[in-house]
């Protein structure tokens, strides 16, 4: 058991650099994070052995342990990323040099042992839960010993990541943002519970903005307030609960404080706060505009687009360009901003403590430009023309070019810039790596993904325009996605893990968990084929790791990308494009 136990031999909080140096693993926030990111895949699979719809979900008691449950989930992600975000803003001593001593803790593996065993014993304890499988223990038994192993699957994935003194310091360490953390988590619960009733009542107040937006220009309009319902010689719709604009309010809520802390030294504060209610104004006008823009687009003769395809995008379209304003417009406002410093006093992160650093510029020796930009934009003009595309469809995305000629513009504008770091240089490991991507596709999606032939939207075309978006596709496919999705989710966010200025972090020293974080984000942006997503990930910057080359990763992209749209075009498997 002594060799569990490396960091009792030195002062938790003493360890020389040095020594951190010479042992490097993940930091706190590193464990924290696959701490939440275990436990949630673990929960995602217990689901299965679920049955939310048996006979204990009518009865009294099954309604309170569903309540509990989703109560429960709601205050421990409030609390995470609340206390990540104190935490964060607190820029506390004694937690940054608790994280050196994390850094010198190995990961446990018996506590991972024992962690799985006691995740399997829930499986069976979770399907005779429900009593309609037959009954493997009195129910208040089996509801006691779910508690009892859900606590030991709990603490045991503590135990691993870490011994438990260091996790009672780094409790202790949080201090007063710890407590303000819990109190907002339990405060955010309430008000997500409350805030149920305010659906119908915010529907009303965007029905009335939307019937006086569209009364001046089309004077035919009727409504009726009963049902929400508006109504043209063409066209009508039902502004639902769901349309009231809240998840908008929310996501701009979650945007504006993600914002103002990110940005807190060039913001005037308290001034800068009112960003917050002007944000969430913004984004509820916008949802009645967006309304109103679909009305006038069924209107006119377009009802197919109205309801597929502008519905669907109308509402991120909306969030982004509120968004955007916020950023932009905000940082241009002497009133709210500060005056921004000059190139060459500009702060960036330290790669040793995280903490700004005057003698270092924020940019490139090339020529001062934003890093971060040039490897994100490509990909977030792909996201953005491919939201804009599907907005003009009519269940059919029509536009996809719009994604070639966008992606590609903003590779050439990327590589302009310069990514002389980066060795574009490949070998026969890429293209292997590649194959193996694709035999994992196949047999995922043979099981997750049901069977599709050619869209018929897509066959009705006249031929030379069906080659034409079939060569858009597949060229974006092979050549822009790999590319864009490689600088983004390796080049960027593999090494920001690591360090602010992430393009000193080598390749060959990223280490495995931000290999594995990277991964998981690669992987959650591909749906319902997350799971062969994040191995994906992982294969694409394995190979960029070992080699030290992009051109590496890039390559391995492009050929399952190849092999894939191959196999579609031939076999007829669209459900894989």
């Amino acid at each position: 058991m002594a060799s569990w136990y490396p960091v009792r031999m030195l002062p938790p909080l003493s360890l020389t650099s040095a020594h951190a140096s010479a042992s490097p693993r993940m930091s706190l926030a590193a464990r924290a994070a696959v701490i939440v990111l275990v436990l949630f895949v673990e929960k995602f699979v217990l689901n299965f052995f679920v049955n939310f719809d048996g006979p204990l979900s009518t009865t009294r008691l099954g309604m309170l342990l569903n309540a509990a449950q989703l109560l429960g989930l709601r205050f421990f992600v409030s609390l995470a990323a609340l206390l990540a975000l104190f935490v964060y803003v607190s820029g506390s001593e004694r937690l940054r040099l608790l994280n050196t001593t994390f850094r010198c803790v190995p990961i446990r593996a018996p506590w991972l042992v024992l962690q799985f065993i006691c995740v399997v014993a829930l499986a069976p304890v979770l399907w005779f839960l429900g009593g309609e499988r037959g009954t493997l223990l009195p129910f208040p038994l089996s509801v006691s010993l779910l508690g009892v192993l859900g606590a030991a699957a709990a603490v045991t994935l503590l135990m691993a990541m870490a011994p438990w003194t260091l996790w009672t310091q780094a409790v202790k360490a949080t201090g007063t943002p710890g407590s303000y953390a819990l109190s907002s988590a339990l405060v955010a619960t309430a008000v997500l519970y409350w805030s149920q009733e305010l659906w119908e009542p915010t529907a009303r107040v965007t029905f009335e903005m939307v019937r006086h937006l569209l009364t001046p220009i089309i004077p035919t309009l009727t409504s009726d307030p009963i049902t929400r319902t508006l109504s043209t010689d063409n066209f009508s719709v039902e502004i639902s609960d769901i349309c009231s604009g809240l998840e908008g309010v929310g996501l701009m809520l979650v945007f504006c404080c993600a914002w103002l802390v990110c940005f807190r030294a060039e913001y005037v504060f308290p001034r800068a706060l009112i960003l917050i209610p002007v944000g969430v104004l913004l984004i509820f006008i916008l949802n009645a505009a967006r309304i109103a823009a679909l009305v006038l687009i069924g209107h006119s003769g377009h009802p197919a687009v109205a309801i597929y395809g502008f519905h669907s995008q109308a509402g991120w379209i909306a969030f982004n360009a509120a968004a955007c304003c916020i950023a932009v417009v905000s940082r241009h406002i002497p009133w709210l901003s500060r005056v921004p410093p000059t190139q060459n006093e500009r702060p960036v992160r330290s790669l040793t403590d995280g903490r700004p650093t005057p003698d270092r510029p924020a940019t490139d020796q090339a020529g001062g430009e934003n890093r971060t930009a040039t490897y994100l934009l490509p990909l977030l003009a792909l996201l953005a023309a491919g939201m804009f595309a599907r907005s003009l469809s009519s269940g059919f995305d029509t536009f996809d070019g719009f994604r070639l000629v966008a992606g590609a513009a903003m590779l050439l504008l990327a590589f302009r810039r310069g990514l002389t770091t980066l060795s574009w240089r490949f070998s026969w490991r890429g293209p292997v790596a590649g194959v193996a991507v694709f035999a994992l596709w196949l047999a995922a999606g043979s099981v997750l993904l049901p069977p599709k032939t050619m869209p018929a939207a897509l066959s009705a075309f006249p031929e030379w325009e069906r080659y034409y978006w079939i060569a858009a596709r597949a060229t974006t496919s092979v050549i822009v996605v790999p590319i864009a999705e490689e600088l983004a989710y390796r080049g960027y966010l593999m090494r920001r893990i690591i360090a602010a200025d992430f393009e000193t972090v080598a390749f060959a020293k990223v280490g495995a968990w931000p290999l594995i974080l990277s991964s998981a984000v690669f992987g959650a942006a591909h749906g319902a084929m997350w799971v062969s997503g994040i191995v994906t990930g992982l294969i694409y910057g394995i190979a960029l790791v070992r080699t030290e080359r992009m051109g590496e990763a890039v390559a391995a992209h492009a050929t399952s990308n190849l092999l894939l749209c191959t196999y579609v075009l031939l076999l007829d498997h669209w459900e894989l494009w």
